[in-house]
């Protein structure tokens, strides 16, 4: 693996197949090499015409807890563990076939990606890789409960990401904090393999909606006041790791290469989506 400046796409297709966490529906996911310059496009397999939904900032739309996209009423959902494994392993472009809604959870991280990705390796495009700098520092803000959340970008040689995140219920999660330069190296084995988490009043929630019910313990980690609930730690702050992987698969809205330095603090989807929206609205 290196930090080309030429596009990459995977060297031949690849499937995973997984079960939606919010849906409990199985699904197969296909990634295809696409050519210079055509991005990410997810394609509906199992719907007539096999519509097309290109990742763009143009058709995210809002659903809590997950990044989704939309395109003439056909609509991808919980897309950011892909896209972020895409990002992080350095690949430009893809086709993405999909057969339902939902994505597949996996183990809640992104490492079932990126070891599918390296089954069959990746190809270099002869073709200069998209890179995307900013001209002044840019910043989004929100209120969240006894929070003040924020991520902010600033101008850099190359893309770097420091997070923070706070819980004061579960104690158990705390405060976390975590920096990195992303490379495809330090992306596979410093990011790739954290996983989900939520709360233990979190996942009754779910459950009581009907949600979730195929996933068990070994899908995401679960915390309560006590701890992490029939699970273990792949490192002590693999929860702020975790942020870090949702904002790398938002910002692939962007469809270039940022270069940046990313400071977050307790951001989420929404908020993330935002500084994607003014970074691309700064360099239009």
């Amino acid at each position: 693996m290196s930090q080309s400046g030429l596009q990459r796409t995977l060297a031949a297709p690849v499937s995973v197949q997984g079960i939606g966490y919010w849906s409990d529906r199985d699904i197969t996911v296909t990634f295809q090499p696409a050519e210079p310059d055509s991005g990410f496009v997810f394609v509906r397999e199992d719907l007539t015409g096999k519509p097309r939904i290109p990742v763009s900032p143009e058709y995210r739309i809002s659903i809590p807890r997950r990044t989704s996209l939309e395109k003439n009423g056909a609509r991808v959902e919980m897309v950011e563990h892909i896209l972020s494994a895409l990002t992080g392993m350095q690949v430009d472009n893809c086709e993405i076939r999909v057969t339902g809604t939902e994505m597949p959870g996996m183990d809640g991280s992104a490492l079932a990606f990126v070891e599918a990705f390296e089954l069959v390796g990746y190809e270099t495009q002869e073709v200069p890789a998209r890179t995307l700098s900013l001209n002044v520092p840019l910043i989004q803000e929100e209120e969240l409960q006894d929070r003040h959340c924020f991520v902010s970008a600033e101008p850099a040689e190359d893309l770097k990401i420091a997070f923070e995140i706070r819980y004061a219920h579960p104690a158990s999660i705390g405060t976390q904090n975590a920096e990195f330069l992303l490379t495809p190296e330090i992306y596979r084995k410093e990011i790739a393999p954290c996983r989900t988490f939520v709360t233990r009043q979190e996942a009754e929630a779910f459950l009581s909606q009907g949600l979730a019910k195929r996933a068990t313990f070994q899908d995401l980690l679960v915390f309560d006041e006590s701890g992490l609930i029939g699970n273990s730690l792949r490192f002590p702050n693999e929860c702020v790791r975790h942020k870090i992987l949702d904002l790398i698969g938002d910002l692939a809205l962007l469809k270039y290469r940022l270069h940046a330095r990313i400071q977050a603090y307790c951001s989420g989807h929404e908020l993330n989506a935002k500084l994607a929206g003014s970074i691309l609205a700064q360099n239009q």
